[in-house]
């Protein structure tokens, strides 16, 4: 039996789950997903239940008696989310070193504000402006929520905190890459110029009007990927990342008294980067999260980075019964040559964290993410699932 920590948000659905692994290729496996769905209460199954991987195009749908299959899906770290109209949602995590016989329930949810109470407020729809723009991000032009009316807005006057909360799942058009984006919002916040959000996403595959639109959703899921975290994150596990066009070096964050300024070795270099549209000169630090102090409208600080790259056994070590651990100190400063402007910064947040094949952290939340990737939002992913044609 296998017990879950689940947030307040998230409670517990009943659910009969195995897991069974075919060895593939000696390396590459399969593993297929089985379990049923029923009530907490009632104990009689769910039919009509989504059952998917998050931030996959993995999904399915319980039966009349409540069981459900995900066939043929590659072995790695992946969150299972169990979602049904009514009932909270729950999440399982997965990994190649789970075999995990789960029963789990599901709850009845309480309902949230319906469309008529949330289009009363006078200012919704300047903060749904407002959501779209720090949600989707700069391709956001390119995405229609097709069911906006479920969202509700809190702005603090005082603090200018914005919050929001929907009460169904958001389903999301993107024309520029071509999916229809299902993204169960957990919560958002905007506050100070800052955006924090969390929620589960399920992908699935528009159809293209012809042969042209087809062929722009290709190319526009190529750019998305090359340069991303997840190309970046691959190309760590296959070491290939020189390659692929990605250069590591070591950042070390800072904030330095005045009588250490001269300090710094002749191999160091003071990092001068652009981020978000806004010039970083040597004296200011890349930190964009907050720390250091502000002295003029500038932070107090010096970033050192080194001019040698790193080598893949710094980053990312052993394969783990099918993960690599990623585990660094100071931050990666990273760099790919093959688009211009890509410069990122990596900060583990805690000790270490697995990372699949496939590029996926079994702890997201492990990694800080500043500069390039830090202002990619929901209209730039792609599933993780998605392969680039390999020519």
């Amino acid at each position: 039996m296998l017990f879950l920590h689940f947030s307040p948000k998230i409670f517990l659905i009943t659910l009969f789950i195995s897991l069974n692994w075919v060895l593939v290729f000696g390396q590459q496996s399969i593993m297929q997903i089985t379990g049923m769905v029923i009530d907490a209460h009632s104990k009689q199954p769910l039919a009509g239940a989504t059952i998917y991987l998050d931030h996959t195009t993995k999904a399915t749908i319980s039966s009349d008696t409540g069981n459900f299959v995900l066939k043929n899906i590659p072995s790695g770290n992946y969150k299972l989310i169990i979602s049904y109209i009514g009932y909270n949602s729950a999440f399982v995590d997965l990994s190649e070193k789970d075999t995990p016989n789960l029963i789990v329930e599901l709850t009845p949810s309480v309902k949230l504000l319906d469309e008529v109470a949330i289009t009363a407020n006078p200012n919704w729809q300047e903060y749904f402006l407002l959501f779209k723009m720090f949600f989707l991000g700069k391709e956001g032009q390119y995405c229609t929520i097709k069911n906006s009316k479920t969202l509700s807005f809190d702005h603090n006057d005082t603090s200018y905190v914005l919050t929001a909360q929907a009460a169904k799942p958001l389903i999301i058009e993107n024309q520029a890459l071509g999916y229809r984006v299902y993204y169960e919002l957990n919560s958002f916040v905007h506050y100070a110029g800052r955006t924090s959000y969390s929620g589960y996403t399920r992908f699935e595959e528009m159809t293209a009007a012809n042969s042209k639109e087809q062929k722009k959703w290709k190319s526009n899921r190529e750019k998305a990927y090359f340069g991303s975290s997840i190309h970046f994150m691959r190309s760590l596990v296959n070491k290939t990342s020189k390659e692929e066009g990605f250069v590591m070096k070591k950042l070390v964050k800072t904030n330095l008294r005045k009588s250490e300024e001269n300090e710094f070795k002749s191999t160091d270099t003071i990092v001068t980067m652009q981020w978000n549209g806004k010039d970083y000169l040597a004296k200011d630090t890349t930190v964009l999260s907050g720390a250091g102090s502000l002295i003029g409208g500038r932070k107090k600080g010096y970033d050192r980075l080194y001019p040698e790259e790193l080598s893949y056994d710094s980053v990312v070590t052993t394969n783990l019964n099918g993960n690599y651990k990623l585990s660094f100190n100071n931050s990666l400063f990273v760099t790919y040559k093959k688009k211009k402007n890509v410069t990122a910064i990596l900060t583990m947040l805690s000790p270490e964290t697995l990372v699949d094949i496939h590029g996926n952290l079994t702890n997201p939340q492990a990694v800080l993410h500043e500069g390039y990737w830090a202002t990619l939002r929901i209209a730039d992913q792609l599933p993780f699932d998605y392969v680039p044609d390999k020519d």
